[in-house]
């Protein structure tokens, strides 16, 4: 499934990206396809949250430094990058964290907003095209 493609629900407008490449340290088991499944499984649990998410896999982040990266984006919002991310231990923070995008209009929040096990683990939060970053970490 390297690089493959996976939709929660075609056409929607935020997507959570999965590296399926990142290896965990410790046991040096992939665990991004199993993030994957866990994630979508966590959003149909929440069917206001799960409509408007996409939950895809991609072969590499380039966040190898500290895996397991995972990405949000959407059209007209900041993306954010997080790594070092436990697949077992930090999914329900990454639908959190869902919830909470999802409902920024420009996806801009500070550390103090994110869940707490995320807020350490932000690697880059990147402003939309054209928007400018208003500074606040």
């Amino acid at each position: 499934m390297d690089g493959a493609i996976d939709r929660i629900h075609p056409g929607s407008m935020h997507q959570i990206i999965v590296c399926t490449l990142c290896r965990d340290v410790p046991t040096g088991a992939r665990s991004g396809e199993g993030l994957c499944a866990e994630l979508r499984s966590r959003l149909s649990a929440q069917p206001d949250v799960a409509h408007g998410f996409t939950v895809e896999g991609v072969a590499c982040m380039a966040g190898c430094a500290r895996p397991l990266a995972v990405a949000f984006q959407a059209p007209g919002k900041a993306a954010y990058l997080f790594g070092s991310i436990d697949a077992q231990v930090d999914a329900a923070d990454l639908v959190r964290f869902a919830r909470l995008y999802a409902s920024l209009p420009d996806g801009w929040c500070n550390s103090g907003q994110r869940p707490p096990r995320l807020a350490g683990k932000t690697l880059a939060r990147i402003p939309a095209p054209g928007k400018p970053a208003d500074g606040n970490q």
